[in-house]
């Protein structure tokens, strides 16, 4: 029994631990599994006491920026949703006050969850020219999408640059492509290993909320098996 127990614990491969930015503390950790043949990786987030708080299914069949998924939040019963049926994308997000659901038509270029790595990916040459690239992002928790704009920086720009660790790094600026709408407090900043493209520091809005269900700030840190 105990092997068996063993033998259905996920593998991670990759790992990402958010800090408070405040108080520099451990908030939560997310750990990815590696995508199998179905095009599948699972997602576990872990409190700070290693506690499962929420998971997350991403299925990577089509375009590598449109994984569909299914998120859900254990502590307050929120489920979050983007699947495909009958070629149309459907947006969904159930919480105490019920379930609503929206359909986006136009979502041939639409950006979805952790999409937006691949998206970076994809646009790597076009982004280390200097020039922003201006995309469409779903935001599932309002049933919408919105235009963002992500383009390359100088270090001294981004607050997770660390001259005695990653400075190597390539740096990047993600907002909303007009100023004055306002989906976070403040615009996200990535780092990235320019050997492999991989993500290394997230700094900004978490799509995991707090214990009291209230939007947080954090900032990630990524490790790779």
């Amino acid at each position: 029994m105990i092997t068996a127990a063993v033998a259905q614990e996920p593998m991670y491969v990759t790992t990402g631990t958010a800090y408070n930015l405040d108080t520099n503390q451990v908030i939560y950790r997310e750990a990815y599994t590696a995508i199998n043949e179905m095009g599948e990786v699972q997602v576990d987030y872990l409190n700070s006491q290693g506690a499962k708080i929420a998971t997350k299914k991403l299925v990577y069949q089509g375009e590598p920026f449109q994984p569909t998924f299914v998120y859900e939040d254990f502590r307050d019963e929120e489920t979050i949703s983007v699947q495909y049926e009958q070629a149309r994308m459907v947006v969904r997000h159930k919480d105490m006050n019920g379930t609503r659901q929206k359909i986006i038509m136009d979502h041939a270029s639409v950006v979805v969850d952790a999409g937006f790595d691949a998206f970076i990916q994809l646009k790597w040459d076009e982004l280390m020219k200097g020039k922003p690239v201006k995309f469409d992002f779903v935001l599932p928790t309002r049933l919408t999408s919105i235009k963002l704009e992500v383009e390359k920086i100088s270090p001294a720009l981004s607050p997770v640059y660390n001259k005695e660790y990653g400075d190597s790094w390539i740096y990047f600026r993600l907002q909303p492509a007009k100023r004055w709408i306002s989906i976070f407090a403040d615009p996200i900043h990535l780092a990235y290993d320019p050997n492999g493209k991989y993500l290394m520091r997230f700094y900004g809005r978490s799509n995991l909320d707090d214990a009291r269900g209230i939007p947080q700030d954090v900032r990630i840190e990524y490790g790779y098996c």
